[in-house]
C-alpha cells in the first residue's frame, strides 16, 4: 500500500507541478499579448496623430484660400471692365488660334457678354448679387 501512497503522491506532485507550469506559461503569453498590443497601440497611435495633424493644417489653409476667394469674388464689380475684357481676350484668343478670326471675335464677345453678365446681372433674369445671399438660412 506504501508504493500505491507514493505514485499516489508522485502523480498528485507531478498534478500540481504540471498546474504551476501551466498557469506560469498563461502568464507568460497574456504577459507577450499585452505588450505586443501595446507597442501595436503605440505605433497606431503615432501614426494617426502625425497623419490629423497634416490634415488639419491643410484643411485650414485650404480654408484660408476659399475663404480669401470668396472674397475676390464678393468685389468683383470693382473690376468689372478687367473682367469683361480679360475673358473676351482669353476665349476670343484661344477660339481664334485654333478657328480663325471670325469665329475668335464671335466667341470673345460671347465670352465678354457672358462674363458681363455674371458680374453686372442679366436685368429681370438674374441679379448678379453675392453668394451669401443665395444660401438657406
Amino acid at each position: 500500500m506504501s508504493n500505491e501512497a507514493d505514485s499516489s503522491r508522485n502523480s498528485n506532485s507531478n498534478a500540481s507541478q504540471q498546474n504551476i507550469s501551466l498557469k506560469a506559461a498563461i502568464k507568460k503569453i497574456v504577459d507577450v499579448t499585452n505588450r505586443t498590443l501595446a507597442v501595436f497601440e503605440q505605433t497606431t497611435d503615432d501614426t494617426s496623430t502625425a497623419f490629423v495633424s497634416r490634415f488639419t493644417s491643410l484643411v485650414r489653409q485650404a480654408k484660408n484660400i476659399a475663404t480669401r476667394g470668396m472674397a475676390a469674388y464678393d468685389h468683383r464689380g470693382n473690376y468689372g471692365p478687367q473682367i469683361v475684357g480679360g475673358t473676351a481676350l482669353v476665349v476670343g484668343g484661344a477660339v481664334a488660334l485654333r478657328r480663325g478670326r471670325f469665329p475668335g471675335a464671335f466667341s470673345g464677345g460671347l465670352g465678354g457678354a457672358v462674363a458681363y453678365g455674371n458680374i453686372y446681372g442679366y436685368q429681370d433674369y438674374y441679379l448678379a448679387k453675392s453668394w451669401k445671399d443665395y444660401v438657406p438660412k
